[in-house]
C-alpha cells in the first residue's frame, strides 16, 4: 500500500480509511506522519472526539496505527499486523485531510448487481 502523501511505500504504520464506507485510500507512512504532525501524534486526538483533529467538522476519514497481534493455530504462535477504526481518535475532514497534500480523496462508488447487469448487457 503507497502513502497518501509521498505515494512510496508506506509499510504497516497507519491506513486512511473512509469512517462510512470502510474504503481504504492509502497508508500514512511513518516519515509523512512525523513530518505533517511531530513525534506526538496520537496526543493532537481528542479521546473519544468523534471530529477532525484541526478544526470542529466530523472527521470523515481515520488513520488508526496496525497494531501486531497473534494467535494460536495448530500449536503455533501466529503474529499479524492489523488496525481498528473504532479504536482511533486520529479523524480528519475531507478538506484537511486534503490540505496534508492527499490528491484523490474519492470513494470509489460500487455498482448494484443490477447496474452492472445492465452494463455488461449493453456492451456485448
Amino acid at each position: 500500500m503507497d502513502c497518501v502523501v509521498c505515494q512510496k511505500r508506506s509499510g504497516y504504520n497507519r491506513v486512511v480509511v473512509d469512517l462510512d464506507s470502510g474504503h481504504e485510500l492509502g497508508g500514512l507512512c511513518v516519515r509523512c506522519e512525523t513530518e505533517e504532525f511531530g513525534e506526538f501524534c496520537d496526543d493532537l486526538a481528542d479521546s473519544h472526539a468523534e471530529s477532525c483533529v484541526f478544526c470542529d467538522r466530523d472527521g470523515i476519514w481515520a488513520a488508526p496505527k496496525y497494531l501486531p497481534s497473534t494467535y494460536e493455530e495448530d500449536g503455533k504462535t501466529v503474529s499479524y499486523v492489523d488496525y481498528d477504526v473504532s479504536t482511533t481518535d486520529l479523524r480528519f475532514c475531507d478538506e484537511h485531510l486534503a490540505g496534508l497534500g492527499v490528491d484523490d480523496i474519492s470513494v470509489p462508488v460500487q455498482a448494484t448487481a443490477s447496474e452492472e447487469f445492465i452494463t455488461r448487457g449493453a456492451e456485448d
